[in-house]
């Protein structure tokens, strides 16, 4: 990862790290997919920032465990005025998206005029064969029987076939797939949608296979030095983007 990491950074080499070093003090940002607004949480601890986040997940908003202005929406367009935000945070949501085009240029609406979008995805790397967020996809009829004895039958119909929230696991049902992006691939999806590309970061190159190690409980094989290290060394699992909104862009 390039970016320089403050003192008073409490996330590292990470998309949250990067997000958090280019979030500027009194502005007003969105996070769009906040989940419960932990991200938000953490950095509302340790810089001065009117923060909204916004999820589908209802349940999950509902709860709001750190007691932030969350909102739930079901589809767009979003319930806010034109040029209402300073930034806009959207980490490792895109991916997740059918219609990544129709919310890029809602976001590009609500956003100030050079206001600041950022943006994390899973880069397209020689590991990506290994997301295991991929797996219900290849091989359902595998994750289907692990996943039901590791939960249930129950727990399994609710998320992935009957999800209230329209999704399989964490993905649009549309999209059906975690898609992961080139540099080139991100940035002419943001050019198209109305944004300038500033900068290009990125972090990790092993993570995968620690995850993968996480979960055979064979984790304890990498210190987490080495983890630090692969994270904040490499570019190479993990793209981070930093656009501002472009001053000819008609909404």
């Amino acid at each position: 990862m390039k970016t320089i990491v403050s003192v008073n950074n409490p996330f590292g080499c990470n998309r949250y790290g990067f997000a958090f070093e280019h979030i500027e003090e009194n502005g007003k940002y969105l996070d769009y997919g906040c989940y419960d607004g932990w991200f938000i949480h953490n950095v509302k601890k340790n810089k001065r920032v009117e923060y909204i986040g916004i999820d589908k997940n209802k349940d999950i908003v509902k709860k709001n465990p750190y007691r932030l202005s969350l909102i739930c929406i079901e589809d767009l367009p979003l319930p806010f005025e034109k040029g209402e935000f300073d930034g806009i945070t959207v980490l490792d949501v895109i991916e997740h998206i059918y219609d990544q085009g129709s919310l890029l240029k809602e976001l590009n609406r609500v956003l100030k005029k050079n206001g600041k979008l950022i943006v994390t995805v899973p880069k397209k790397h020689i590991f990506s064969f290994l997301d295991l967020g991929n797996l219900k996809f290849i091989f359902p009829k595998i994750h289907k029987i692990f996943y039901i004895l590791k939960y249930s039958k129950e727990e399994y119909e609710n998320r992935y076939l009957n999800n209230p929230n329209g999704l399989i696991g964490d993905v649009e049902k549309k999209k059906a797939w975690h898609q992961h992006f080139t540099e080139n691939e991100l940035k002419t999806l943001l050019e198209e949608n109305g944004f300038r590309v500033q900068k290009l970061d990125g972090s990790a190159l092993f993570q995968r296979i620690f995850i993968l190690l996480d979960i055979l409980k064979l984790g304890f094989v990498i210190p987490s030095k080495i983890r630090k290290w692969d994270s904040c060394k490499f570019e190479k699992m993990n793209l981070f983007c930093e656009a501002i909104k472009m001053e000819n862009v008609k909404n």
